[in-house]
């Protein structure tokens, strides 16, 4: 087995320019909580369950950005990019780094988060134990809490659990957060609890089928008062189906819905593709979003993907998560 690229090399990957675009017609807080598309997990797990570095014998690096076809007045961004690789006695440790950043008219969040974790061979596969804490500021106008600005402290956990066709994971990204000054108002946050799992079924020597779904349960609560829980729960759940063709091609297809307790369900559907080429990934997903009760059709979204794994052998890159 090839052994990961130096982190030290790659430091100038964090340098890679964040593309921006528009979002949902919600809250940038509302519309993170809806920000479900599989295809930016689909070979990154990392933002969603921190137990995921180290996934692969080599160091990976992602990024994705999230959009919408929207007015000025709706418009919001959201990018990211991770770095992550494996490390210690026995190659045994995984470690990096996620970088977050958001922003609307009203409102930015940026989130810089190491995350660790500790890598189990068992019989049939591997389990992964990780653990993240980081920093994130948010900032928001006059117009949206009185134009309060925050900085908190956060720290999330997951488990991960993986074979060479399925993988499950469980995990809270933010089960602590603390702020590290109080004033008045405070932006609405989400604390999330998520399952995500999948598995490969193959069709023929060229062709394979991998569903992959993510359960999440979402409840409100606002940085100044952590008792204050919003009597609007979201559930959502999405299932991404996607076949893998000559190893080259990824194209899926993408349904989920969110069910917001007293307030308006959210339903999407959506296609995704992506080209495979040695180390390097590049995809795209179109999703399409509507209010249930209302019939509201919401703004089109998109995401784009861009991936890279630094093995010595280019064969080793093609993974399948």
């Amino acid at each position: 087995m090839s052994k990961p690229a130096n982190f030290g090399g790659m430091k100038q990957l964090f340098a890679f320019v964040f593309i921006l675009a528009a979002s949902l017609a919600a809250t940038a807080q509302d519309d993170q909580t809806f920000r479900n598309s599989l295809m930016q997990y689909q070979f990154n797990a990392l933002p969603l369950n921190p137990a995921y570095a180290g996934r692969v014998n080599a160091t990976s690096f992602e990024a994705f950005y999230y959009g919408s076809f929207a007015s000025d007045m709706q418009l919001s961004r959201s990018a990211m990019v991770s770095l992550h690789g494996r490390g210690g006695v026995r190659e045994n440790v995984g470690f990096g780094g996620v970088l977050q950043f958001h922003n609307q008219p009203d409102f930015n969040e940026l989130s810089i988060k190491p995350v660790f974790s500790r890598l189990f061979p068992m019989a049939g596969g591997s389990l992964a134990i990780g653990a993240t804490a980081g920093v994130s500021y948010f900032d928001a106008n006059e117009n949206v809490n009185l134009g309060v600005s925050f900085m908190a402290m956060e720290a999330g956990a997951g488990v991960f659990w993986q074979n060479q066709r399925t993988f499950i994971g469980f995990s809270m990204p933010n089960f602590f957060e603390r702020p590290f000054f109080d004033d008045e108002g405070g932006p609405l946050r989400f604390r999330t609890i998520n399952l995500h799992a999948g598995s490969t079924f193959h069709i023929t020597d060229e062709y394979y089928l991998k569903p992959a779904i993510l359960l999440k349960q979402a409840t409100p609560y606002t940085l100044n008062d952590l008792d204050f829980r919003p009597d609007n729960q979201i559930n959502s759940a999405d299932l991404h189906l996607s076949v893998f063709i000559e190893g080259s091609y990824v194209v899926g297809l993408l349904g989920g819905i969110s069910r917001v307790e007293n307030g308006i369900n959210q339903r999407r559907i959506g296609i995704s593709g992506m080209f495979l080429f040695d180390n390097f990934r590049f995809g795209y997903a179109l999703q399409y979003n509507d209010q249930t009760i209302s019939n509201i059709s919401l703004p089109a979204t998109h995401t784009l993907t861009l991936g890279y794994d630094f093995f010595e052998n280019p064969e080793e890159g093609r993974r399948v998560f």
